[in-house]
């Protein structure tokens, strides 16, 4: 249902694979398509494979005679239940499947290339389109999966309720997600000088992104809330007792909503909302109709046992952590192993910080909720609305999930929460080696990147300088502005030389640049150029004596472009890009 997981595995997919398409035009379409049909046949086979296998077993459950030996009906029951316990892995094998088909879909086929170059679509709007055959293919398996829900699960829902069920659960998945990126694309459309402080700035994107993340996570609650559908739960004795408990221990809900999912069977609940006046509970409608007032009461005291907590406020962190430990561990490849195969296994390193570290939280902060609700209820009563979810489906009671602990564990661990103090520390402390291990894991990715974010602000400030001199040349600027721009640029440009080679060289280009489109004299060009042949002399490969071949044939194409854009008032880059053409490097 909420495959959060698989779609920000597709997220990481869709912008790895920007710019390496191989076939890009109609191929894109048709593997689109192709994908979408494979995924379709294969899991509708599948689950009529699993379908007759299960009535086959009702049918041998049903023939048995009345007092059949204890070792038949034992066989029978063994084999009901493994394939209840299969039904999960064939949904993992597919959701593999749809990723795998995805992979090739934009590195062979070239999809995010097609949405970006052939269909124009603006980047930072192009999120919901980059996903489209990630979600098509999800849908097409919602076919098969629906047939085992309706013949295995005994789930009563019509197809299309059922699709659109999962349509609007997974969207509220996608949804802050392509909010924030819409968000961001505004302010870099409307507000003065965003885009040359984009270009100039890595990491400046980035941290605007985080900003974006933390405003957005404030206000998104209210655009699930109309999202999901349903309403308000109605006034009555239980929203009484459900708001008088979170008044009585200082916990402020903005409103308790029904989620009217039209299925028997997803009996949930959740809250979210880091600030109480976009904070909402949510109950689905088959949770209310098979708990009773006092297991109502319970779970809500679960879901505000996240909010007493701090839960959310922590699981933002950690989506913070993450990003920093992503940019780490990219600065220390970069400065101690730049490319080759350590990219892959980095990547592989940073998924399994991902996973493991906020799984191994997240499973323990449903503990800590399950022990506020056990205290300020009663154990018995969350006990039995875990028993009650695991009645119905057997398989989940002992297994284990990313976020979630099995239902048998969690209701061990809430007897012995309550009958064993001296285990409450030990519980405690486990959660606090999980914090302490990331917030290691994070500072020591913050001081890979001190030396990186300081390179980014002294070379970010000189190439904003030398934007804004382009921009002020071109829009007919009076003199004095275009020589406090020069001169601003020369500064900026000489302290970004003291930082390396390659700055070195960047910092002559953009010397030559402002000093001979303002008509002065300088050698600036030629520095670059001997400075590159120089470079290429100590050069330990090929494919570095090669770059640096290229930056000397580059600094000679750039004092042309200048002396041209000069003496014609025209753009400096459209110049240069004519003299790369005229020499076959453009």
């Amino acid at each position: 249902m909420f495959n959060i997981l698989g779609i920000l595995l597709a997220l990481i997919i869709s912008s790895a694979g920007r710019g390496s398409g191989t076939l890009v035009g109609w191929e894109s379409i048709a593997a689109v398509a192709g994908g979408t049909l494979a995924v379709l046949f294969f899991y509708y086979s599948v689950s009529s494979h699993l379908v007759d296998r299960w009535q086959l077993i009702q049918l041998r459950q049903m023939a048995l005679p009345t007092d059949p030996s204890p070792r038949v009906r034992a066989e029978i029951n063994i084999e009901r239940e493994v394939l209840l316990r299969r039904l999960p892995l064939f949904r993992m094998g597919v959701d593999a499947l749809i990723l795998g088909l995805f992979i090739a879909q934009v590195f062979v086929f070239g999809w995010t290339d097609f949405v970006a170059d052939t269909l124009r679509i603006p980047m930072y709007l192009d999120v919901l389109p980059n996903l489209a055959p990630y979600f098509l293919m999800l849908g097409a398996s919602w076919v098969g999966q629906y047939r085992i829900q309706r013949h295995i699960r005994a789930d009563e829902s019509r197809p299309l309720r059922y699709l659109m069920f999962q349509a609007r659960a997974n969207l509220l998945t996608i949804l802050p997600i392509a909010l924030i990126y819409t968000v961001y694309w505004v302010v870099i459309s409307w507000v003065p000088h965003a885009k040359e402080l984009r270009n100039s700035f890595e990491f400046l994107e980035i941290a605007v992104q985080l900003v974006l993340v933390i405003l957005i996570s404030l206000f998104v609650p209210l655009v699930i809330r109309l999202v999901v559908p349903g309403g308000p739960m109605p006034d009555g004795r239980l929203r009484r007792r459900l708001e008088t408990f979170a008044k009585d221990r200082g916990l402020r809900v903005s409103q308790i909503m029904v989620w009217r999912t039209g299925s028997r069977h997803f009996a949930t609940a959740f809250v979210i909302g880091l600030v109480s006046p976009f904070r909402y509970v949510f109950f689905t409608d088959a949770l209310l109709k098979r708990m009773s007032e006092d297991e109502i009461v319970a779970v809500f005291a679960h879901e505000m046992g996240h909010v007493h907590h701090r839960h959310l406020w922590w699981l933002l962190a950690f989506i913070l952590s993450f990003t920093v430990v992503m940019l780490g561990l990219d600065a220390g490849l970069e400065q101690f192993v730049p490319g080759g195969p350590f990219d892959f296994i980095a990547m592989g390193a940073l998924l399994a910080y991902g996973y493991f570290a906020f799984g191994y939280i997240s499973r323990r902060f449903e503990r800590q909720a399950d022990a506020y609700a056990a205290e300020h209820t009663s154990p018995e009563h969350i006990s039995s609305v875990l028993l009650r979810l695991g009645m119905e489906n057997p398989t989940a009671m002992k297994r284990h999930g990313w976020r979630h602990f099995s239902l048998e564990r969690r209701v061990r661990e809430i007897i012995l929460h309550n009958s064993r103090p001296e285990v409450r520390p030990v519980f405690r402390m486990e959660l606090v080696k999980g914090i302490a291990v990331t917030v290691l894991v994070t500072l020591a990715a913050t001081a890979a990147l001190v030396l990186p974010v300081r390179d980014d602000v002294v070379s970010g400030l000189a190439t904003f300088s030398l934007s804004q001199f382009h921009i002020a040349r071109e829009s007919n600027a009076s003199p004095e502005r275009l020589d406090e721009l020069r001169l601003k640029t020369l500064d900026r440009s000489q302290a970004m030389a003291q930082l390396r080679p390659d700055y070195e060289a960047s910092a002559y280009w953009y010397e030559g640049q402002v000093q001979i489109l303002t008509g002065h004299e300088t050698d600036a060009f030629e520095r670059m150029a001997a400075f590159a042949r120089r470079q290429r002399a100590s050069a330990k490969s090929e494919a570095e004596r090669a770059e640096w071949e290229r930056w000397e044939a580059f600094a000679s194409a750039s004092e042309q472009a200048a002396r041209r854009a000069r003496d014609n008032n025209t753009s400096f880059d459209h110049e240069l890009t004519l003299e790369l053409q005229r020499h076959g490097r453009g």
